[in-house]
């Protein structure tokens, strides 16, 4: 029966936020593990803390423990019993490394035990055991007798006490430890072997646990279960909050930045340097190994994003080793050119890739200058989400420098950066402004660049994007007619994008027009021909396809058959999924039969096609069929070497959603099996999933927070993901957590993203039922704001068409506004 006494409180006891668990057969040698958050019962502890003395007095004494006891509880008495045993255990002096097994052992197993009292005295005996093994730990990083790095700070974690000087002073022996490691000395020395010593890349992956239990949050949901919570770690890149570190060269406060859950001054320089450590071990050929990098991937992508993003110097580097690590110094700035020579072909492999991977969001600067190229890029991308011309046109003037002219120097500093050209050039086309495309492509060739094949390429995916056929194919006869030397890439995306602009027969055309130069050219050297791969071939079936001119794309097959190009698995797949989707089994069969006897193998596409063909054949309701499917699908394809990737996971997810609540644990299950591949949700599965929560009955509220919660720690949060934010602000709205809709929706603001009034309309009602009036009507004058100050309010058909949605009907009937006068820039009132 609870205590009427603490009924209703707070919990004082509730500090233990995760179990850290290991093989008691084998505790000493195996990695702890964090468990599933358990929520401790708030009861009161005075009687067992009075307990524990009456215990520990005779412990001290008589050494019975069995008699004289109060009435108890058996759990909280064997708890207490425990607890006095480990602080004996202190006292006498045994060995850490025992007494710390009898933590692990005897007492966190009590911990899972339904209504324990957890005693305060727990929390100061435990924290005295862990003084000691951190000091014991620093003076002997590779005992075999004593916890790993990431285990010590896991219980730090649990019991309320992370510290971050704690943690990077231990760190760093780890990592001079590290270094100091001779792993071909290990192999010919058996005394090292026998004596048990954990190896160098046992020790490595100890440091990147480190960081992992470092990012954890310091308060998280406490749910049942709480599989969404498991395993995330390392929180994400805020875009907009970072713009202030751009590159200014302060590495150690835009880390910093990244960690919310701690003041910037307990983490700075010294965890900055230990980062810098990690990342150069992580990307050392001798000294790291592609199973740590593999699990580090996501450290070592934000670590190589700060230090390009802030413009880290040698000097701010040398400076910060000295204040904090000196003896790794030598090691670090060996490996400091390396690094540096790695982030550029980085740099410049992420500029070069598609536009909507995540790669692509770093343009920033390799060196100082007074192009804030960093700032720029992400003003362009901002503006070609939004379709904002007017902040497009400001950023090209950031760039191009103020004045009539650009002078020597600009032009100068602007011939080294390419990229951003492309970027511009790529954006005006998409955004249908040809005019402004040329006119950055000829300022490219005024500072003495030449346009390339990915500038080309740049104006023919714009002109696609825009939908617009004739600039294309005026792009096309300019690029003919300069006489460069063409290539497969350009040719493929020709004939994309003509299909694309539903203009499929000049995309066949096309097609026959590359062959028909090839065959008749010299083929040396000097000519300009290209030969006809599958490439083209695909890119062109998949539009047909698209447009359902499936007659066309098995005549074009036969067309490539007759030309000897031969089809790949893009080729077979594209085929597959139509003939799936049409229930075509026949031909299935047929064109599996054709991709063995090609020796075209499957791929992760191929099951991912299979996968939707058999759920359709499955009840909605036939969960267990559906785990079946999903189970044997996973394990056919590890039988043949393959992993499934985000795509399959999607498709998996989406399927057994269609059951509705029943699908909730198949669902974390598949969930579970992703995150075990090291792989992270993509927005759309995210989409998926919050709208799953928030349609069930009643709304879930608790696993959409848990589920962003982990989201937050990620490096998925992109203003690009509107339908997403959308789904978060609706449903938290009609779910009646108003004033979570109203974080995201200013946090889309301020990004400079509008909502759309529909969904405002929803968050609107949802603050009205609640009596915040003053709160919406923040929101109604920043709304309005924000499209005042858009090019959408020049324009009169816009304009018309947003004052006449009825999200404004209900701000004036509810006297939220006055009028349509211009309001001042939004500033959050406490009320919101």
């Amino acid at each position: 029966m609870a205590n009427p006494e603490t009924a209703g409180k707070a919990p004082e006891l509730g500090k233990i936020r995760r179990v850290v668990q290991g093989d008691q057969k084998t505790i000493l040698n195996t990695k702890w593990t964090a468990n599933k958050l358990k929520k401790i019962p708030t009861r009161d502890s005075a009687r067992v803390d009075a307990l524990f003395q009456q215990i520990v007095h005779k412990q001290t004494t008589d050494k019975d423990v069995s008699t004289g006891i109060p009435q108890t509880s058996g759990m909280d008495l064997a708890l207490v019993q425990a607890i006095g045993k480990l602080e004996l255990m202190i006292e006498k002096n045994e060995p850490v490394g025992d007494a710390y097994a009898y933590l692990m052992i005897q007492i966190y197993p009590l911990l899972h035990e339904p209504n324990i009292t957890i005693p305060k005295v727990f929390y100061r005996v435990v924290s005295r055991l862990m003084e000691k093994v951190v000091a014991a730990k620093k003076k002997s990083v590779r005992s075999p007798d004593l916890p790993t790095v990431s285990d010590i700070f896991r219980v730090y974690t649990d019991i309320g006490e992370m510290k971050p000087q704690r943690w990077a002073v231990l760190v760093g022996e780890l990592i001079r430890t590290i270094i100091e490691t001779n792993p071909s000395a290990e192999e010919q020395d058996p005394a090292i072997v026998n004596a048990g010593l954990p190896s160098r890349d046992a020790l490595l992956a100890d440091l990147v646990e480190s960081w992992k239990v470092l990012s954890l949050p310091q308060s998280v949901p406490v749910m049942h279960g709480n599989e969404l919570m498991d395993g995330f770690w390392f929180p994400k890149i805020d875009n907009y909050s970072l713009m202030k570190f751009a590159g200014r060269g302060n590495f150690p406060a835009a880390l910093s930045s990244i960690f919310p859950q701690y003041h910037p001054h307990l983490l700075d320089t010294p965890v900055a340097i230990l980062a810098i450590a990690t990342y150069a071990l992580l990307l050392d050929p001798q000294r790291s190994n592609l199973e740590v990098r593999r699990s580090a991937a996501r450290f070592v992508n934000k670590i190589a994003y700060l230090i390009t993003f802030v413009n880290f110097q040698d000097a701010g580097l040398l400076e910060g080793i000295s204040s904090t690590f000196p003896e790794l110094k030598t090691y670090i700035m060996d490996r400091w050119p390396d690094i540096k020579k790695q982030l550029k072909s980085k740099l410049e492999s992420m500029a070069s890739s598609n536009r909507e991977t995540e790669s692509k969001k770093s343009l920033h600067p390799t060196k100082p200058g007074s192009i804030n190229i960093g700032h720029i890029g992400y003003r362009v991308k901002r503006a070609f989400l939004t379709r904002n011309i007017q902040e497009l046109s400001s950023a090209w003037q950031e760039f191009i420098g103020h004045g009539n002219r650009i002078t020597l120097e600009r032009a100068s500093e602007m011939r080294e950066y390419p990229d951003i050209f492309n970027y511009f050039i790529y954006a005006r086309m998409a955004l249908n402004q040809p005019d402004d495309a040329i006119s950055a492509l000829n300022t490219m060739r005024e500072v003495g660049l030449k346009p390339t094949m990915k500038t080309w390429n740049n104006m023919l995916n714009g002109c696609r994007k825009a939908r617009n056929a004739s600039a294309l194919k005026a792009v096309w006869a300019k690029l003919v007619s300069s006489g460069v030397k063409l290539d497969t890439k350009i040719w493929t995306t020709r004939i994309a994008s003509l299909i694309e602009c539903d203009d499929a027969e000049a995309g066949v055309r096309a097609l026959d027009e590359m062959a028909k130069l090839w065959n008749n050219s010299s083929k040396d050297e000097y000519s300009t021909a290209v030969e006809p791969t599958i490439e083209p071939v695909n890119a062109a079936l998949v539009g047909l396809v698209r447009l359902d001119k499936i007659s066309a794309a098995e005549n074009l097959l036969a067309w490539a058959s007759r030309q000897g190009i031969k089809p790949d698995v893009f080729t077979y797949n594209t085929l597959l999924r139509r003939f799936v989707r049409d229930g075509r089994d026949d031909d299935v069969q047929r064109l599996f039969a054709t991709m063995q006897e090609s020796g075209v193998a499957a791929d992760e596409a191929t099951f991912t096609i299979i996968l939707d063909g058999a759920f359709t054949r499955i009840p909605p309701d036939d969960i267990e069929g559906q785990a079946k499917v999903v189970s044997d699908m996973l394990d056919h394809m590890q039988e043949i070497g393959l992993e499934p990737n985000l795509q399959t996971y999607a498709k998996i997810i989406y399927n057994l959603l269609q059951a509705g609540e029943r699908a909730t644990n198949p669902v974390k299950t598949v969930l579970a099996h992703l995150w075990s591949q090291g792989l992270e949700l993509s927005p759309h599965i995210y989409t998926m999933l919050v709208e799953h929560y928030f349609s069930c009955g009643p709304p879930d509220v608790e696993s959409v927070d848990s589920l962003l919660q982990r989201r937050t720690v990620l490096n998925y949060d992109n203003v690009e993901d509107n339908i997403l934010y959308d789904r978060i602000i609706k449903g938290y709205a009609l779910a009646g957590q108003p004033l979570k809709a109203l974080d995201y929706y200013y946090k889309l603001s301020q990004a400079g993203v509008p909502v759309i009034l529909p969904t405002q309309m929803e968050l609107l009602r949802a603050l009205l039922r609640e009596g915040r009036v003053e709160a919406a009507r923040d929101m109604a004058a920043n709304t309005k704001r924000m499209f005042e100050e858009s090019e959408n309010a020049q324009n009169e058909t816009e304009s018309a068409r947003f004052w006449g949605n009825r999200f404004w009907h209900l701000v004036f009937s509810n006297g939220l506004l006055e009028s349509r006068q211009p309001v001042k820039p939004w500033t959050r009132q406490a009320s919101a």
